[in-house]
């Protein structure tokens, strides 16, 4: 018997393949390979535009990326698993996106066994908007909650219930993953919209609930700084205000992660898995730690925001909090999707934090 109408899709049909590959170059952008590779690129939506769309549209996993509403924690997006492969050769590096099992893929990293009792999930969610400053739920207007620590964000957001979570590195690498393959771009501010925040404050989230479409700017121009974007309905990744990443803390050796939620910490408990460079990202590399290859890091640093892989990966002293995305005081090219930073336990300006739902 089949309960689950993911599980009978994948019996149904073969699955599906498609990949990109950047070569390593200053270029930011990639070349899709496999079933991707005839595809032309996505048109996200602009302020003023009545034409726009994507060829991954109707394709599984991207056509599963919905919004949902949650009686508890408000407006979510769901994420259904997927399947890839990270490839490095000399230089280059290519991911690949399977719609269902393939040899010598793994499960996506959101999905994935966590060591929780849960075991691999088909689904999991994440706040479409950062935490309400009131009450730390996902819902339109207001302004979203900033300077507060990542131990005090992470308890707030799981007293919503036992499924509840502060967003983690696993969720992030996620979606870098469906954005890489589908945009075939490191530079997400170039594709999407530049995002960022030209107020000098936290502004109230749900600037995108008049768009008509998932993926844009509600900026008259991609170019324009300030709050806007989007990316399959998450609203501000890289716009006002930067938020937390979970599961993740840095330590002497380098990054560790955290893949129990139960287990999340600022400082133990995690496991061993890279030491990323610091500054603007000029070369990734896949983790070679078994159970962690969806982790990629950055193994040099030479980039300026505009070339390479765009963004900044940035650890500051001996700091061992990460965060990510944009903020209301830095208007650049560093901080879009890819943007990594570090802050001490103890400080948090401008930071705020998004919540996640592992049922």
């Amino acid at each position: 018997m089949i309960n689950n109408p993911t599980e009978y899709w994948y019996r149904e049909n073969s699955p599906n393949i498609y990949g990109a590959i950047w070569e390593g170059t200053e270029r930011t952008d990639w070349t899709r390979t496999d079933k991707a590779a005839n595809f032309e690129d996505p048109v996200p939506y602009v302020a003023g535009a009545s034409s726009y769309g994507s060829p991954f549209d109707n394709l599984y996993p991207w056509s599963g990326v919905v919004r949902v509403t949650d009686s508890t924690a408000g407006e979510l997006v769901a994420i259904p698993k997927f399947w890839y492969k990270w490839t490095k050769a000399g230089t280059a590096l290519k991911l690949q996106i399977a719609d269902g099992p393939v040899n010598g893929f793994c499960v996506s990293p959101a999905h994935m066994d966590r060591g929780d009792g849960k075991g691999e999930r088909d689904i999991v969610y994440i706040g479409r908007y950062r935490c309400n400053t009131s009450n730390y739920k996902s819902k339109t207007g207001g302004t979203p909650r900033t300077s507060i620590t990542r131990a005090a964000a992470r308890s707030g957001i799981h007293a919503l219930g036992s499924t509840y979570w502060q967003s983690d590195f696993a969720m992030r690498m996620t979606i870098w993953m469906l954005y890489l393959v589908e945009f075939a771009d490191w530079n997400s501010q170039k594709t999407i919209g530049y995002g960022c925040g030209t107020d000098g404050a936290a502004q109230n989230v749900g600037y995108t609930d008049s768009m008509p479409y998932h993926t844009g700017t509600t900026q008259s121009s991609r170019e324009t700084y300030g709050v806007g974007t989007q990316y399959r309905y998450i609203e501000g990744l890289w716009d006002n205000v930067s938020e937390w990443g979970d599961g993740c803390y840095y330590d002497s050796s380098g990054l560790n992660i955290i893949m129990n939620p139960s287990s999340f910490s600022d400082s133990s408990g995690g496991t061993y898995v890279c030491k990323p460079a610091s500054g603007y990202s000029s070369a990734f590399a896949p983790a070679t730690v078994s159970g962690f290859e969806w982790v990629i890091y950055p193994t040099s640093a030479i980039g300026d925001g505009t070339n390479y892989a765009s963004d900044t990966w940035y650890r500051l002293g001996d700091s061992p909090c990460l965060f990510f995305g944009g903020n209301w005081v830095t208007n650049s090219q560093g901080p879009g999707l890819f943007c990594v930073s570090c802050q001490y336990a103890s400080e948090f300006v401008n930071i705020g934090c998004r919540l996640m739902k592992l049922p």
